[in-house]
């Protein structure tokens, strides 16, 4: 009875495991040599990396090229406006009431286009540390002054890494105190992305993906850290914003999907800034007044080209901030 269940398990594996076995060993090597030989057309880093989780999707992509007519290397923010340099680098104050700091929406051309003149720290691509910092090497010019302060929901994701389209900052938290680590930034041509079994990220991340229709924002992975962060940075602009008499006012911007189905960090920022008693413009919800007052379909808020709010989108953007800054004055 014994030796007839032994033999029948060894056919089994032989028949079965074996194979599949085989099969993983193949496809693990295969794998292994796209990334190794960097075979571009068959490396696709989104399936096996989620690029809000996981360094190696950033280190595996490396680093942007960005116009240097218009930017400026920072050894802090890896990269700030040139027409800026004078705040960073001399004793310089703006003679606009109005300062803004932020990411890719506040720097786009459609909002730029409606504060022409305005003075703009926001770069694409920062993370909410960078927006962070980039307020306290300059707040000090600027007191008594309005300050926006306008971003991507998902740039709270951006201070999990120390590397994303550049090599940036990143606040590590050790005995209960956030330090400032990675600084000054150093551009590295040559990224690693470390040694993986990437037949294991394939199935676990295409899993998630089926799963979450399609969708990586849905992912809660480190989300403790990404809240004790922000919470960190966000205390700190309030408390030296009140040193410095700055009306200050947070604008949080959405893409289209998430107007449709908000992830995680919509409501717990919405009630972070009510639970704080903070000036807050929530986008989402001046889109949402819209359609519901004028029938519009979603798409007419933002545009093809890059994803971004429509020249439609970003006036509504325009138009309730400046009457909230009338109101608030």
């Amino acid at each position: 009875m014994n030796l007839l269940s032994g033999n029948f398990f060894i056919k089994i594996f032989k028949n079965l495991f074996l194979p599949i076995i085989i099969l993983i060993i193949f496809v693990e090597v295969f794998f292994q040599i796209i990334f190794f030989f960097d075979i571009k057309s068959l490396k696709k880093t989104i399936l096996y990396f989620n690029p809000y989780c996981d360094q190696a999707y950033w280190n595996f992509e490396g680093n942007s090229s960005y116009d240097k007519e218009k930017y400026s290397y920072h050894p802090i923010l890896t990269i700030t406006k040139k027409k800026n340099d004078k705040f960073f680098n001399k004793e310089i104050y703006s003679n606009s009431e109005i300062i803004f700091y932020g990411s890719s929406f506040i720097d786009h051309k459609y909002f730029l286009s409606n504060y022409t003149g305005k003075t703009n720290f926001a770069v694409k691509s920062y993370g909410f540390d960078q927006i962070y910092k980039s307020y306290k090497l300059t707040k000090d010019k600027f007191k008594n002054n309005t300050i926006i302060i306008g971003f991507l929901l998902e740039d709270i994701d951006r201070s999990l890494f120390h590397q994303r389209n550049f090599p940036k900052l990143k606040y590590i938290k050790k005995n209960n105190i956030f330090e400032l680590t990675n600084t000054p930034i150093k551009f590295n041509s040559s990224l690693s992305g470390g040694f993986h079994v990437y037949s294991y990220n394939f199935i676990k991340n295409v899993s998630f993906l089926i799963l979450n229709n399609f969708n990586y924002k849905k992912s809660k992975c480190y989300m403790k850290k990404k809240i004790d962060i922000f919470n960190y940075l966000i205390d700190k602009i309030i408390l030296q914003s009140k040193k410095l008499n700055q009306n200050l006012i947070f604008v949080t911007f959405n893409f289209k999907d998430d107007v449709i189905d908000p992830s995680w960090r919509y409501e717990f920022v919405k009630n972070l800034f009510i639970s704080k008693n903070i000036n807050h413009i929530d986008v989402l919800n001046i889109i949402k007044e819209d359609i519901i007052k004028n029938n519009y379909s979603i798409n007419k808020y933002y545009n093809d080209e890059d994803l971004h709010l429509s020249e439609y989108g970003f006036s509504l953007v325009r138009d309730y901030l400046n009457n909230f800054i009338t109101q608030y004055k």
